[in-house]
Formats: C-alpha cells, sequence, structure tokens
C-alpha cells in the first residue's frame, strides 16, 4: 500500500493513498486545529464579556472544522472503491501504526510534564511515568490517533457498503439528525423539548452515531463530487456560513449569560460544525480528480519514494501535518512557559500572529526530527 510519506519526515504521514487535491487541504485543516489550542489559550485569559474572548470564541467554533476535516478526509482514502486489504494491512498498516503513535506521543508528552514539573529522570519519576502511560490519559489532543484506530478496524466490513450512495445515506442521515442536529437544537427552549430529549435518550445513540458518521461522509461527498452541481455548492457554501455566523452569536450570546465558556458550538459534533467542515471539505475537492467508480478497480498510486525529487512545495508541507499537530501542543506550553505566549489586548493580530508562530515551529521541529531520522536510518 501506497503511503503518503514525505522526505522531511516520514514519520508524520497517514497510510493512506494520496489524493493531491487534498494536500491544500490538510494544510489548513492543521492550522485550524492549532487555531483551536490557541484560541482556547485566549479564551481563558480574557473576561468573558470582553471583545478579545468574543474574538476567540468565534475562532474556536470555526476551528474546530479542522478535526472534522480530517476525519473526512481519512475516509475518503481509506472507503476509496476498488482497494482491499489484508486483515494483516488493516492490523499492522493502519490499527497498529495510530496506535503506536499514540501511545509513543503519550510517552513523550508525559516525559514532557515530567521535565516541566522539574522532577528529572529518577526512579519514582520513571515509575509514575511508565504508570501513567498505561493507565493515564493523554495529552489533550491525543484522542484522535486511538479513534481513527479503531475506525481502521471498520474499513473492511464498510467499504463494500458504502460504494453505494442509498447505503451511505442510510447511515449518514441519523448521524446528521440524531447525533447532530437534536443536540444542538436542545441548547434552545422550545414546546416539548424535554420529552423529545426523553424520547431520544433512550435509543442512547452516542454509542452508535459519532466520528464513523464524519469518516463515510468524507467518503460520500468525494465519491459523488460529480454530482456536486454549482446550484448544490452555492446552497452548501451559504448553509455553512449561515451555520458558523449562528454559532458565534449565539455561542458568544450564551458564554456572557452564563458568565462562563460556553462550548456547545466548539466541537465536531454540533450540526452548525457538519455545515461549516462539510462546506470547507467541498470548496477544496478538485472535481476533476479521478476518484474510481464502484465496482471498478482504482490501481494505487506509485509509491511516495519513487517520485521525483524536486516535488511541490504544498506536497512536502501537507507530508509534514500530522507532525505538526501531534506536537503543536508542546511548542505552546514551552512558549507560555518562556512568557512570549500572550494573548493581548489586539485578539486579532495576537491569535493570528501566534498561529502562524506555532505552526511555523512545530513545522520546522518536524521537518528537522524527520531529517535526523532519515541520516540515522540510512
Amino acid at each position: 500500500m501506497a503511503r503518503d510519506f514525505s522526505d522531511a519526515c516520514y514519520f508524520a504521514t497517514i497510510p493512506f493513498m494520496r489524493v493531491r487535491s487534498f494536500d491544500n487541504l490538510r494544510i489548513f485543516a492543521c492550522i485550524l486545529v492549532v487555531l483551536v489550542h490557541v484560541s482556547a489559550q485566549g479564551i481563558s485569559a480574557s473576561a468573558v464579556d470582553s471583545v478579545a474572548f468574543a474574538f476567540c470564541q468565534c475562532c474556536n467554533i470555526l476551528a474546530f472544522s479542522g478535526v472534522s476535516i480530517f476525519v473526512m478526509m481519512s475516509g475518503a482514502l481509506a472507503l476509496r472503491p476498488g482497494k482491499e486489504s489484508s486483515v494483516r494491512d488493516v492490523v499492522v498498516k493502519r490499527f497498529l501504526y495510530f496506535l503506536g503513535l499514540y501511545f509513543l506521543w503519550k510517552g513523550i508528552y508525559l516525559f514532557f510534564d515530567l521535565l516541566r514539573a522539574g522532577q528529572g529522570v529518577s526512579g519514582s519519576g520513571i515509575k509514575q511515568l511508565v504508570l501513567d502511560l498505561i493507565g493515564g490519559r493523554g495529552f489533550y489532543h491525543l484522542w484522535y490517533l486511538p479513534m481513527i484506530a479503531f475506525l481502521s478496524l471498520l474499513v473492511p466490513l464498510i467499504r463494500q457498503g458504502v460504494q453505494k450512495k442509498e447505503v451511505c445515506l442510510l447511515y449518514l442521515v441519523p448521524f446528521a439528525v440524531l447525533a447532530l442536529l437534536f443536540p444542538t437544537l436542545f441548547y434552545f427552549e422550545f414546546p416539548f423539548k424535554y420529552l423529545l430529549m426523553d424520547f431520544l435518550g433512550q435509543f442512547e445513540t452516542e454509542y452508535f452515531l459519532g466520528y464513523l458518521g464524519y469518516f463515510i461522509l468524507g467518503h460520500f461527498l468525494y465519491q459523488w463530487k460529480e454530482d456536486q452541481t454549482n446550484g448544490k455548492r452555492t446552497a452548501l457554501v451559504i448553509a455553512g456560513v449561515v451555520a458558523l455566523v449562528f454559532g458565534c452569536v449565539f455561542g458568544v450570546l450564551r458564554s456572557r449569560a452564563d458568565g462562563v465558556f460556553f462550548d456547545g458550538y466548539s466541537s465536531p459534533l454540533s450540526f452548525t460544525n457538519l455545515l461549516t467542515s462539510s462546506t470547507i471539505y467541498v470548496l477544496f475537492i478538485n472535481p476533476k480528480d479521478q476518484s474510481g467508480k464502484a465496482g471498478k478497480a482504482v490501481k494505487d498510486r506509485p509509491p511516495v519514494q519513487n517520485e521525483p525529487e524536486n516535488r511541490p512545495l504544498v506536497q512536502n508541507v501537507a507530508g509534514l501535518t500530522l507532525g505538526i499537530y501531534l506536537i503543536h501542543p508542546m511548542v505552546i506550553e514551552l512558549l507560555k512557559d518562556c512568557g512570549v505566549f500572550r494573548i493581548g489586548d489586539i485578539a486579532v493580530l495576537s491569535v493570528l500572529l501566534y498561529v502562524a508562530i506555532v505552526t511555523v515551529l512545530s513545522a520546522a521541529l518536524v521537518f528537522l526530527f524527520g531529517k535526523v531520522l532519515l541520516m540515522i536510518k540510512r
């Protein structure tokens, strides 16, 4: 299977076939994820009734689309037609790959916290690190890795079915309505609200509707992109913009009314996020990409390492995005420890500036670390 390896950093990749139109989308989604954690710093440091707080909350709501988009791209690549995977491929190249990354980076962050606490490398410290590695929770952003790992186990089960549009809709409609729309509506008061909550609560849809919906949605929107007429795309863009504005306005108003940050719209599992992330995803897709049709074999792209040395810059940067995702919280913490990371009174400039700084520093670290690993490998 062709791995999406970067010459600069072979560990910071997703082991699925490359789709060229996804390169720009991966970079943009990566920046959004960095914005999630930078804007969170501004939210925690600002008064709830300040302009800075409102701006950071709006950025936070928009930025959570990046998480959904990454799941959607993974679904589009993993569920493409004509690609069969053996049990070994699924277990080793996907499940164990992401699970291994999770524990590796969990250990790195635990050791990072150990050093920041000034405990140094001692017997008791290492013992606690091992115990936390086994039973503790990882750093706040690492949840994504086991989620993708376990979703990958479902690929052989659902790939054949999701090549039919009606089968995709059979899951996507309940996902959008039960897992996203109604929970979003429940933030408001309306007649029979609590009766409806009790009725839907008995089905406990959260146990079987979740990120798998975005996984299938990414495949659905990419596989049948030729069916997206200009009228449909325009309608989706309008819906996405309206959803984003709605989430920002009501999110800020709710925060001010409660006196604390309201995070209902700062989540991939909200209907506003569904519309916003789908809009961004569709706008970045190249309708001319050859996605293949159900029942027709799609040949794997040649391994990336066989390509010319002078690959486009965008493609190389896109190969660093998983590494940036994994390391950027550490960069944020280091900047905070150095007293550099402070959200100033001019929230617009400071948030955008810190997003750029954190992204560039993270990319540089990933690039350099990848070069070191390649030198060792040789």
